[in-house]
């Protein structure tokens, strides 16, 4: 082997060396954003006493949970929110598993824009372009203009039950968070 073959193997493994220490991490990105991460927020989690839920009126309520990016992990971090909705039709005064409440994505299904309480307080609305939804999460035409919702499908649903607290007897609202996905007709 001469110095020419040899500075030749050297800079191939130089090379190599470079390659590995770029381009791994950049694998593991790639393979992180394709993996999903199981969090608490994948369980139910109590988020509201049955009793303070106004019937038919939407009322928005955070999702606590772990939050993690890059480095750092937290626990007890507001990683969402929903908006959960009483059935106007279980009276208010019974707070029993009878009683039927949904919870909704807070998020517009159009662009993911956290959504607001409509002035009257029974519908929901879109800030970035003013789509309406119903108490039921349903599309609302404008009340304005009468123009269609842009989005493409009404809010999602998202998983909740009651749940008896056998210490004070109470009724709690349960939600199951997960991130919904937004401009696309699918969930």
């Amino acid at each position: 082997m001469n110095r020419r073959e040899l500075l030749e193997w050297i800079s191939r493994g130089l090379a190599a060396g470079v390659a590995a220490v770029i381009g791994l991490p950049g694998i593991r990105f790639i393979l992180g954003t394709i993996q999903s991460e199981s969090t608490s927020a994948s369980q139910f989690e109590r988020v509201m006493r049955l009793k303070d839920l106004t019937a038919g009126r939407p009322t928005i309520v955070p999702i606590m949970g772990q939050k993690r990016d890059a480095w750092t992990q937290s626990d007890k971090q507001v990683i969402g929110r929903v908006w959960l909705v009483r059935d106007a039709a279980s009276s208010v005064e019974s707070a029993t598993a009878g009683a039927s409440v949904r919870a909704l994505s807070s998020n517009c299904p159009h662009m993911g824009c956290q959504l607001q309480s409509q002035a009257g307080g029974n519908a929901i609305v879109c800030p970035c372009h003013r789509a309406t939804f119903g108490a039921d999460g349903s599309r609302q035409p404008d009340p304005r203009t009468g123009e269609r919702n842009h989005a493409p499908r009404d809010l999602d649903r998202v998983d909740c039950r009651l749940a008896l607290d056998e210490a004070t007897g109470d009724w709690w609202v349960e939600v199951k968070y997960e991130k919904t996905k937004s401009g696309s007709n699918v969930a």
